[in-house]
């Protein structure tokens, strides 16, 4: 599944240059290997900028994409806020690569964005399960099949997120975020050799030591979802989101641990914000 630019901004990043909206194709984005990263804008700013681009270079250097190094990606993001000043939305930084001719292109656009409504943040989200896993899953490349499998059963169902079942049974992540679990004892996610560890989920383990909370990183086996007593996903749309129901299973969402790693991760994303300005003065 291709991310078409959203038409309602007028520029696009192309290899540094800033282009017009209407000289974008689907070619540029219909390639045989992408990696890339979504980060969300808020208040004109970046969020988690320096995290984002670290994790786009690992996963170029992964991948074999060593010339995405050498490019000022920060530059052009900054290009392209000052030519699109948007107050709040996503945008994508797609690296293509072209088998064929191994051409690569990097692209930055902005893309049509969704956040939880205050009812969802306020009442949790029902997420389905899939049995599927990512192959090399801490690359964050994309994976069209798994998004396809993904978005027709959050569409068909009208869930909001699929969590990931692996072929031993355990839960590792959602199609398109990171998952934690609250039992009696502890927080659980899962070990970070076998998911995308998104730029969220690092915020929030970092979080959970500041609070001195027990976070065991292991999976949690599917069988095991009566005995939650709360969850959350977190992703950069997303933020932290409480889950309310599990497939069939109902699941407890009036966790003070919960608002708690929420107010903390909305202090460091105002952080975010007000370091990003900070830089531009000088």
């Amino acid at each position: 599944m291709n991310f078409p630019p959203d038409r309602f901004e007028k520029y696009f990043i192309l290899n540094s240059d800033l282009l017009s909206i209407k000289k974008f194709h689907n070619q540029l984005i219909n390639c045989d290997t992408i990696i890339y990263e979504v980060i969300r804008v808020k208040d004109f700013a970046p969020i988690f900028i320096n995290e984002h681009l670290e994790r786009l270079n690992y996963s170029a250097q992964q991948m074999g994409f060593s010339d995405i190094l050498k490019l000022p990606i920060r530059e052009s993001i900054q290009q392209l806020l000052e030519a699109n000043p948007v107050s709040q939305k996503n945008i994508r930084l797609a690296c293509c690569m072209d088998n064929a001719s191994s051409k690569l292109n990097i692209l930055i656009y902005f893309i049509p964005s969704k956040y939880p409504t205050a009812e969802e943040k306020s009442n949790g989200v029902w997420v389905e399960t899939l049995h599927a896993e990512r192959l090399n899953p801490t690359v964050k490349f994309e994976n069209k099949l798994l998004r396809t499998l993904a978005n027709k059963i959050i569409s068909t169902q009208g869930c909001y997120e699929v969590l990931l079942v692996n072929h031993k049974g355990l839960i590792t992540e959602g199609s398109r975020s990171n998952v934690f679990f609250i039992t009696d004892k502890e927080l659980i996610t899962s070990p970070d050799s076998i998911v995308l560890g998104g730029i969220t989920r690092q915020k929030v383990i970092e979080i959970c030591r500041n609070l001195k909370l027990n976070l065991s990183f292991r999976c949690l086996s599917a069988d095991e979802i009566n005995t939650v007593k709360g969850c959350f996903l977190t992703g950069t749309s997303p933020g932290v989101l409480p889950v309310r129901q599990i497939g069939a299973q109902r699941v407890e969402i009036s966790s003070d641990i919960i608002r708690r790693i929420s107010n903390s991760y909305e202090e460091m994303v105002g952080q975010s914000i007000a370091q990003w300005h900070q830089t531009l003065k000088h």
